[in-house]
């Protein structure tokens, strides 16, 4: 018997276990310590769980968590829609600022320009012709559903209906304003009682 087996050999003595069946004999060959600890740590960390979840009832169920998520969602985008008659421009300095801001986060200025003077590809809004309607609710419905048609994004998904008619009330608040480089008027003439 070669040199190698024999030390292979007295390797596999130290490990067999005591038992004999048929001549067949059983090696104990343990798996790695660092799977023990992982199969430990496993173990632990599903008694944790369970006892959070079931047994303490702390935790959320799936649908407990489902109706959570929906409910932030729905007050993120405010999914219940403003009546007709809640909808009045916003004339209040606070509003018009936070409107603004709107305008230039949500990058209205790459169409519209950074004062509303419109450009290639959007209109003016500081002049009293309007394509879409001039009024709070016209220019409300525009900003929420967009103009597919003419390359207008809906940000009814992005934004709630709050912040949507306080953007509304700051593009209104632009009209007469005549910024410099002003886009050639577009559409119907707005009377002045159509904007309210």
């Amino acid at each position: 018997m070669s040199e190698e087996k024999k030390i292979l050999n007295e390797q596999e003595e130290d490990h067999l276990m005591d038992h004999d069946y048929d001549g067949i004999k059983e090696l104990d060959n343990p798996p790695p310590r660092w799977i023990m600890l992982l199969f430990y740590i496993t173990i632990g960390w599903s008694i944790i769980y369970a006892a959070y979840f079931f047994w303490l009832k702390q935790g959320k169920t799936q649908k407990e968590e489902y109706a959570y998520k929906s409910e932030q969602h729905d007050e993120k985008y405010q999914i219940a829609s403003l009546s007709a008659s809640d909808l009045v421009a916003f004339t209040d300095e606070a509003s018009l600022t936070e409107g603004k801001q709107i305008y230039t986060e949500m990058a209205c200025m790459a169409c519209h320009g950074m004062n509303g003077e419109g450009n290639a590809v959007g209109p003016n809004l500081t002049d009293d012709h309007w394509l879409h309607g001039c009024n709070i609710s016209d220019v409300f419905t525009i900003i929420k559903n967009g103009v597919p048609a003419k390359g207008m994004t809906p940000f009814k998904s992005q934004l709630s209906d709050e912040k949507i008619q306080k953007v509304a009330s700051y593009v209104l608040s632009l009209v007469g304003s005549n910024p410099a480089n002003a886009k050639e008027p577009q559409g119907k003439v707005c009377e002045t009682g159509d904007q309210s």
